[in-house]
């Protein structure tokens, strides 16, 4: 049983890992991925 919830824990998170890559690579910014515009200068203290 614990096998099993390994495997499947694996596999959703190669999948998360590859959905993420994909919207960056769609043209998504860095700041864009912290909500917009101005939210990417608050989070790193601009």
């Amino acid at each position: 049983m614990i096998t099993l919830i390994l495997v499947v824990h694996i596999i959703v998170s190669i999948c998360l890992i590859l959905i993420v890559l994909l919207q960056v690579g769609k043209g998504a910014s860095l700041s864009g991925l912290f909500g917009g515009g101005g939210g990417g200068e608050a989070i790193f203290g601009g």
